[in-house]
């Protein structure tokens, strides 16, 4: 009997959602023939993906009101789109009946849009797991536990769902003691490491054919919305350190075009090599230090591959990356510098420090390779879907 599993990830103009459930697909996947999985995400991304006929994929539509149409005119097309998602997702999961519905990051989805399909999920079957999974860090504790209290969404962990999976390890960030889980939902809760993927999609010697021998320093923005700040100030610091290091900078997939022509310049001036996409993990393989933002998936690759990358957080209302770095710096897993009193000066000396370190980070045990781990536990959960297995 075919068990169907929905995955809510919101990601749209970002990656890391995106990459964490579709590795934690393709695991359950290879060690469930039964199981089929449909992932639904406002990112078109996992459109490329290849992960077989019992894997499929509902692209929700994101917002495309022109900016110059009155406001009146906007708001009315939010609220549109915002009905048209919750429409689908409640059509899907009625259809589906699904055996588990796995929820990425926020319990109810983004502006609670997922809350009618759980109830449908539920209705159309009423043996339907839910299952929360959480990354290490939300955002400001405090924010966000108002925000939860406020929407409803601690009141459907203890009641609704019947599991918590911690995308993290205690070690590193104790989540549940973090966000005061309340006892019966921190009694649901359990930690699966940082699910990372070892698929190696480039060889570290193709990398290093882009940028010649020597000390190679990667800097990534992550998909690069509100990464160019990082790359001018990398790329600054990088004619301090030429000669005698490479730099390669890798731009993201959704950095402004409008940005890019003086990125340039500057990366030819600096003799660094800059790239709008590259297969990251075989960039983070192939270099000697790594310069990044904070987020989930490129700090967990950097466990991984056993660097230490110099971390200079994403700044503004959210707090989510700040606290990763600083929580990976007091364990030593990191180096943070705070994007603000950045200079090139003091971003050449941590990349000059980091260069001349020996001693790599040992993290195995903080990582869930592969997400086999965390698909064991969802696995479990279909056990006690009333599934027959």
């Amino acid at each position: 009997m075919v068990e169907t599993i929905l995955i809510y990830a919101q990601d749209n103009r970002g990656l890391g959602h995106i990459r964490r459930t579709t590795t934690i697909a393709r695991a359950v996947l290879d060690a469930r023939p039964q199981a089929a999985v449909l992932l639904a995400s406002k990112s078109a991304w996992p459109a490329k993906l290849n992960l077989g006929d019992r894997f499929e994929f509902l692209k929700l539509p994101g917002q495309f009101t022109a900016n110059a149409a009155p406001e009146g005119e906007r708001q009315q097309q939010v609220e549109s789109v915002r009905g048209l998602r919750r429409s689908l997702l409640r059509e899907a999961a009625h259809a589906l009946a699904p055996s588990l519905v796995l929820m990425d990051n926020e319990p109810l989805g983004f502006g609670s849009e997922m809350d009618q399909a759980l109830d449908a999920a539920q209705r159309a079957n009423p043996d339907t797991r839910l299952v929360f999974g959480m990354r290490d860090v939300v955002d400001d504790p405090d924010e966000t536990i108002k925000r939860w209290e406020q929407t409803g969404v601690l009141d459907a962990l203890e009641k609704r769902f019947h599991r918590v999976l911690i995308y993290g390890h205690p070690e590193v960030v104790d989540s549940a003691v973090m966000y005061r889980l309340p006892e019966a939902v921190a009694a649901k809760a359990v930690y699966t490491g940082y699910v990372c993927s070892t698929t190696e999609d480039a060889d570290p010697r193709q990398v290093r054919g882009l940028v010649g021998e020597g000390p190679l320093v990667l800097v990534t923005a992550g998909g690069g919305q509100d990464g160019a700040p990082l790359l001018r100030a990398a790329l600054a610091a990088a004619a301090l350190l030429a000669p005698k290091v490479r730099m390669l900078a890798v731009a993201g997939p959704f950095m402004p075009a409008a940005e890019l022509p003086a990125l340039l310049t500057a990366a030819t001036l600096a003799g660094a090599v800059l790239c709008s996409q590259l297969d990251v993990r075989g960039a983070i393989a192939a270099s000697n230090a790594v310069v990044c933002m904070g987020g989930y998936n490129t700090l967990a690759e950097a466990m991984l591959l056993r660097r230490r990358p110099i971390v200079v957080p994403r700044t503004g209302h959210k707090q989510e990356q700040l606290l990763r770095a600083q929580a990976f710096a007091k364990r030593g897993l990191a180096r943070c510098l705070p994007f603000d009193g950045l200079t090139p000066e003091s971003l050449a000396g941590e990349i000059a420090a980091e260069l001349e370190s020996t001693d790599a980070p040992d993290c195995g045990r903080y990582l869930d390779r592969d997400g086999i781990r965390t698909a064991g536990l969802l696995i479990g959960e279909l056990a006690q879907s009333g599934v027959q297995t």
